[in-house]
């Protein structure tokens, strides 16, 4: 999932260099927060000490951690990008930021990770 927005940022920043236009940086600074976001929310879900054997209600917990958090962390470097820059286009970060929310959901479905064997 991380090397898909990785990509994704990757391809936006040739494009930026290539084409030059306002739009392309705004699309690849919204693939980089979306990239931000999905990384952390990724990083909070799949971290895990090995000691620890964790119940239902704490995996659930986590998941609602990692997209609070994804959310937050989404909002605010939206925010800073249009209080720090002078003319962001907001078309250009919204097309980044569905880029890059369709390249995890599509890498999600698409990953093949073998399950984890249960053991009691």
């Amino acid at each position: 999932m991380v090397a898909a927005q990785a990509a994704l940022v990757l391809v936006c920043l040739l494009a930026h260099v290539f084409y030059g236009e306002a739009i392309s940086f705004s699309v690849l600074v919204g693939a980089g927060i979306g990239a931000m976001g999905v990384g952390y929310a990724a990083w909070r879900v799949f971290w895990r000490p090995t000691e620890r054997a964790l119940s239902g209600t704490s995996e659930l917990a986590t998941l609602y951690r990692a997209e609070v958090g994804k959310l937050a962390i989404i909002g605010g470097l939206c925010a800073v990008v249009f209080l720090l820059t002078d003319a962001p286009m907001a078309s250009g970060l919204v097309i980044g930021l569905l880029l890059s929310m369709v390249v995890s959901s599509l890498s999600a479905i698409l990953g093949k990770t073998p399950l984890a064997l249960i053991t009691e």
